[in-house]
């Protein structure tokens, strides 16, 4: 069997988030069975700066790049008149959200293929007759939570935008959702990373059920070397945030977050609960990674900043920015508990790393993150529960953490890349 696989996302931001994170793992994970079995074609854009293909792990597989072409259409000229201005930018306007949500003409060479397996959501599936079309899927975040991303007509309105304003993000919410429909009923095969994924593709972009099959997300295997990392912490110079060496003395305890920052992820929450267990005397720090981590100032959303800027304990929170996995999982492995106060999950993998490194979780209750990690993290609310489960964890004793590093070991061992991989050509063999 030929398998086509879209290796794009490796080329664009999403390299550096989930979707790229899947896709390198789905690869690099592949079976020695399937490589001897099946040959694959990868697609990408050609570049000679940002080439994916380094990042694979292609030994002892039969394989074949081929380029994707994007072809955009060339505005008119622009006419005279008022109204033919004020029509030409509504057009140009509406042209740049369909590129945006429902994608500009990118054409692929397919053939030969019999199975084209598309991991990023966001793009578009061909439609080509007689070729299996398969539609990794993750999550509509900016659909449901409505309020704190793609605004409706009333939503906007409320908001203090104009009509004209309003309707623009009309526009982007239906085309969003448009171009999940039609990728939707393109898909021959949907793999939905959690149950949760898959009822809301159901409820809410209207696929149908007997398309959708779930295979869960792994987690890497944790490495055994303990040597502390060479940490870069961003502070505050006259030329902005710039990152600079940092030792941390393990003899002092820290919390860690691990993420993005967007409002369904309630940072707010975790800051408030720091702010008030320093206040209390308790000494403890706040390491926050991620790439947008950088300092307050690079945070975009503004229930954060304000947090961050009305804390008396700055000083004791750590901006880290973007860590490599060995970094990463020394933090995971020292921390005193990770927290995820997050209130809408695809999946929920960091929660799954943190206690695949034997690490405390506190987080929010929602359906992926309780799917994935069952009953073993420390679920609450709002920041009196988070100061609340911190207080438990450094005034209680070993028993308890304990309990919840070896839970936490026992449930994360039941995901890894591996099957997610064998888990995915065997749907689709089963399907063909």
């Amino acid at each position: 069997m030929t398998i086509g696989i879209d290796i794009s996302a490796l080329q664009s931001a999403h390299r550096m988030r989930g979707i790229g994170f899947t896709v390198l793992n789905f690869i690099n994970h592949i079976s020695d069975k399937d490589r001897e079995k099946h040959r694959f074609v990868f697609f990408m854009f050609k570049s000679d700066l940002n080439n994916p293909v380094r990042l694979l792990k292609l030994d002892g597989m039969n394989y074949e790049i081929r380029y994707l072409t994007e072809k955009k259409l060339a505005q008119k000229t622009s006419p005279i008149g008022r109204l033919q201005r004020l029509i030409k930018s509504t057009i140009r306007q509406l042209g740049e959200l369909k590129d945006r949500y429902i994608g500009s003409s990118i054409t692929k060479d397919l053939k030969g293929i019999d199975v084209f397996i598309q991991p990023d959501q966001s793009q578009n599936l061909p439609r080509k007759w007689g070729l299996r079309k398969v539609l990794i899927v993750y999550d509509i975040i900016p659909y449901v939570l409505e309020w704190e991303y793609l605004w409706s007509y009333s939503t906007a309105r409320t908001r203090g935008y104009s009509r004209k304003a309003a309707l623009r993000c009309t526009a982007r919410r239906w085309l969003y959702l448009k171009k999940l429909k039609i990728n939707a009923r393109r898909a021959d095969l949907m793999l939905a990373i959690s149950e949760q994924t898959k009822i809301d593709f159901i409820n809410f972009v209207g696929a149908s059920p007997k398309k959708i099959e779930i295979t869960h997300l792994g987690v890497s295997p944790v490495e055994g070397d303990d040597e502390p990392p060479s940490l870069l912490r961003y502070e505050k110079t006259s030329w902005g945030y710039l990152a600079k060496p940092f030792k941390h003395d393990l003899g002092t305890p820290y919390l860690l977050y691990v993420g993005g920052a967007d409002r369904r992820r309630k940072l707010e929450d975790l800051i408030t609960a720091f702010n008030a267990l320093r206040a209390e005397g308790v000494k403890i720090k706040l390491f926050l990674t991620g790439d947008t981590m950088q300092g307050p100032e690079n945070i975009a959303t503004e229930e954060i900043q304000g947090s961050l800027r009305s804390s008396s304990y700055l000083g004791d929170i750590v901006f880290l920015g973007f860590t490599d996995d060995k970094t990463r999982d020394w933090l995971y492995k020292h921390a005193l508990a990770f927290v995820y106060p997050s209130t809408y999950e695809g999946f929920g993998l960091p929660v799954l790393e943190a206690m695949a490194h034997k690490c405390p979780v506190i987080c929010y209750k929602n359906g992926a993150v309780v799917e994935v990690a069952g009953t073993v993290p420390l679920y609450t609310k709002r920041s009196v529960g988070i100061r609340k489960e911190v207080r438990s964890l450094l005034s209680s004793n070993n028993s308890k953490t304990k309990s919840l590093v070896e839970n936490g070991a026992s449930q994360a061992a039941k995901f890894s890349w591996s099957k997610t991989s064998n888990s995915i050509f065997q749907i689709i063999e089963k399907r063909s």
